[in-house]
């Protein structure tokens, strides 16, 4: 029950109380009108309530969607930072080997071609 509605009947029964005090039906409706009216507000209470608490577990869930799609991102991040660095150690490795094997080619060229005193 509204408060305003809960005002104008609590209202009505306390004016009828006091013109006919030994009236028990009119204190017996004042009683139940004041039990309803606390059941209400009770009622509202825990549905403010549940409200409250479902937004703050949706705004958790956010929050841990959000924290999750950052770590998921950084994740990726990390990953392809350490695949970048592991192609260019490859590559680093690839041009040593290429430069090695160009010094091996350039020295068994100059010593093919130098006569030892053979003449």
């Amino acid at each position: 029950m509204r408060t305003e509605e809960f005002n104008k009947c609590r209202e009505f029964l306390e004016g009828q109380i006091m013109r006919t005090p030994d009236n028990k039906e009119l204190i017996a409706a004042y009683q139940k009108l004041l039990e309803l009216k606390s059941i209400y507000d009770t009622e509202i209470h825990i549905s403010m309530l549940d409200k409250k608490a479902r937004r703050m577990e949706f705004q958790q869930q956010v929050q841990t969607n959000i924290s999750a799609t950052e770590n998921h991102q950084e994740g990726i991040s990390t990953k392809d930072g350490v695949q970048n660095y592991n192609q260019l150690q490859l590559n680093q490795n690839n041009q040593n080997s290429l430069m090695a094997n160009q010094k091996n080619w350039y020295n068994y060229h100059r010593i093919q071609s130098h006569h030892f005193g053979d003449n």
